[in-house]
Parts: C-alpha cells; sequence; structure tokens
C-alpha cells in the first residue's frame, strides 16, 4: 500500500535514514567533559551488573542502578563491595512506586486498553532523566543490564556526539545498536528468520543523552525508547558514532505473550517513524493513515504466517504461534486507538517540558541523596 507519491506506508526494514552516522573527530575526543553518569534500570540477577561496573569504572562517572523484579538491592550492594566499586547509587523502584512528575495521560491509557502490560522500564529511564536534572548532570549513559561488550572507546565516541563541543556535533540523544544478539521485536525477528531484509535501529538499551537540551519522556509501551527520541529523530539530532553493543541472547519466540504485549507498541513507534520517512511529523497521524498503516501490517503478518516454511525448522512452529498471537492482537487495534494514542502522547509531551521547564525553579540538589529524597526514593546501604 502506498501514498500518493507512491512512497510505502507500512513497515520498513530499515530507519537508517533517521540517523546521523558521523565518527568523533580526535579534538573532539579530547576536548569530551566527563561524562556524568551511567544510569542502569536493572531487572535482573546483581552478577548482569559487571560490565555496567567495568564501564564506570573506565570512564569515571557515577554508576546509578535502579533495581527491581529480580534485581535485588542487597545482592547489587555485595557485588559492588566485592569489586571495590563505591562510586555508585543503589535504588529500590518498588512496584507502587508513584510521583506526580512521572503522571502521564498515555499511562492512563494504555492501563484503560492493554492492562496485561507490565513493565517498570519507561519508569526507571524517567527517574534517570529527573535525576540528571535535579543534579544539573550534563550527560547522562543509559545502559540495559543485558549489554555486553562495551568497551570505553566506544562509549566515550558516542557520548562525545551528545557533547555539545562541536558545531557539528551538537545530537541532543545518540545510541548504540545490538547487532548481536540482534535487538528486534518478535515480529522482526520473523521477518530475519524469513529471509526479509530487517535492520536494527539505535535503542535505549546503550543511548547517550545530552541533559542540558530539551529531551522527552520515555512513555509506558513498547519501543519506549523510539518515543523518545523521535523529536531527535524527526530534527537530525538523533546521531549514532557506529560502534556496536552485545545483548544477550534469548528466545524471542519462547513466550508468545511476548509479542501479544509489543504489537501496540510496534504499531506505533513503526507507523510514525514511516511517517518520518516520508519528512511528515505525527500531525499527520490520521486516522486514515493509522487504517492504512494497520492493513499493510496485517498484510505482512499474513505473509510471515504463510511463509513460515522457510523458517529454520528448530524454531518454526514456536515463530508461527508467536505471530499468529501477535496477527490476533493486531485485530484488537483499531486506527482510532492508534490515534487516540498519539494525541495523548503529544499532550504528554507538553506537560513534560513544563515540568522539566519548572525543575529549573527547584535549587540544584547538594546530593544525589536528596535527588532521590525530592522523587520519594532513597538509596540502598549496606546493613
Amino acid at each position: 500500500m502506498t501514498n500518493d507519491g507512491g512512497a510505502p506506508l507500512g513497515h520498513r526494514p530499515s530507519h537508517a535514514h533517521l540517523l546521523a552516522h558521523e565518527l568523533p573527530s580526535p579534538s573532539a575526543l579530547e576536548k569530551l567533559s566527563a561524562l556524568d553518569a551511567i544510569v542502569v534500570p536493572a531487572a535482573r540477577p546483581a552478577h548482569n551488573l559487571g560490565d555496567a561496573i567495568t564501564m564506570a569504572r573506565a570512564t569515571q562517572c557515577h554508576l546509578v542502578i535502579l533495581c527491581s523484579m529480580d534485581a535485588r538491592p542487597a545482592e547489587v550492594l555485595d557485588l559492588l563491595a566485592a569489586r571495590s566499586f563505591s562510586a555508585a547509587t543503589v535504588v529500590e523502584i518498588k512496584s507502587d512506586y508513584e510521583h506526580k512528575f512521572f503522571r502521564f495521560e498515555t499511562s492512563e491509557w494504555i492501563k484503560q486498553e492493554f492492562p496485561a502490560r507490565v513493565s517498570d522500564l519507561s519508569t526507571k529511564r524517567n527517574v534517570g532523566l529527573a535525576l540528571a536534572r535535579l543534579l544539573a548532570w550534563r550527560r547522562i549513559f543509559f545502559m540495559d543490564d543485558d549489554i555486553r561488550d562495551l568497551d570505553a572507546a566506544a562509549l566515550r565516541a558516542t557520548v562525545s556526539l551528545v557533547s555539545g563541543e562541536s558545531p557539528t556535533q551538537r545530537y541532543y540523544s545518540a545510541g548504540m545498536s545490538s547487532i548481536d544478539f540482534p535487538d528486534n521485536s518478535v515480529v522482526c525477528h520473523a521477518r530475519r528468520k524469513i529471509g526479509e531484509p530487517q535492520d536494527i535501529f539505535v535503542s535505549g538499551s546503550a543511548l547517550a543523552v545530552n541533559c542540558t537540551e530539551s529531551f522527552g519522556f520515555f512513555p509506558d509501551i513498547y519501543n519506549e525508547d523510539w518515543l523518545f527520541f523521535y523529536r531527535d529523530a524527526a530534527e537530525g539530532r538523533l546521531g549514532t558514532s557506529g560502534h556496536t553493543a552485545t545483548q544477550l541472547r534469548y528466545d524471542p519466540f519462547a513466550d508468545p505473550q511476548r509479542a501479544a504485549n509489543q504489537e501496540f507498541g510496534d504499531v506505533i513507534a513503526e507507523g510514525l517513524y514511516a511517517l518520518l520517512e516520508e519528512g511528515l511529523g505525527a500531525e499527520h497521524a490520521t486516522t486514515e493513515r493509522w487504517h492504512q498503516f494497520i492493513a499493510d501490517r496485517r498484510q505482512m503478518l499474513d505473509e510471515i504466517i504463510n511463509r513460515s516454511p522457510e523458517a529454520p525448522a528448530d524454531i518454526r512452529e514456536k515463530m508461527l504461534y508467536a505471530v499468529e498471537i501477535a496477527r490476533k492482537s493486531l485485530q484488537q487495534i483499531k486506527p482510532e486507538m492508534c490515534g487516540d494514542y498519539v494525541r495523548c502522547w503529544r499532550r504528554d509531551l507538553v506537560r513534560w517540558e513544563t515540568r522539566l521547564k519548572d525543575l529549573k525553579q527547584v535549587p540544584k540538589m547538594a546530593s544525589i541523596v536528596d535527588a532521590l529524597d525530592w522523587l520519594g526514593l532513597q538509596a540502598a546501604i549496606r546493613e
């Protein structure tokens, strides 16, 4: 399906066109000011944080570990002690944590329409952003606890793109792509398994942010990172140094519910970025556009299902089942729902911008303990 100009309205196998690829110059790296913090939204057991500790030590920055689920603060503190690393703050994000600073219309919308979704990743990342503003941090680096094989040089090169110290490097955010293991949705993994081209975009799992500039928030939805840096992508301010990271391997088809949970976020993000490829902003995400995009996606999922015999035999059956679950979820997604969500998101962006400006009236916090207290949180301590 195409628009009047002939450009496809549906899924794009790559959004590399929206990324500014730039290698930092040696002079830019020499001038690079210190990275203020690495922020890790941790959900896995403590031993998964070894790489983040190594990176924080190598870049001589603070390490903020936001714990929930299987990441237990006491065990994380023990790991830090065993690694003799003290420049870290460990915070437990409890399942009932709320703060007025993070109240979003989109979150309430998701609770009404998709109550089965359970994730606190967006909350943790938003806490990291708020801490940066409260503490006047200039640059932070988000690093998920399943990211491996980073080195300090690659991290510094990525951070240098958001340093603001060169007119040609005025990016607001800059990320890495996880090539091995590919950081894709279930449906995108399935496309790859039947031999269709499928690129890998940068993600929030390894992302540098210039906290002195305007930035978005992470909504409670799959592909929350794409919506976070959507405005940067639209304005040519989303960069990449070309360095890649490794993500822990997992079976994307093991839990069919994963595909169900991802489908709405995949539709929203891919639909908005398809418009960006046409040079059109979110204001053009009309009901008719969503009708066309959903029809195209339905056709794409049907093709994956029909071509499932082409997938490797060892994953064929569970891949087929996962895509069928995604197809059923897509049937529940109406064009009007997509339009309603995007309108909520755009209103949230305006509210978020106001909140960030209001933070300028809050005196700079003397310590991270004070900043956490303002957010209704506290640092974990060893007993």
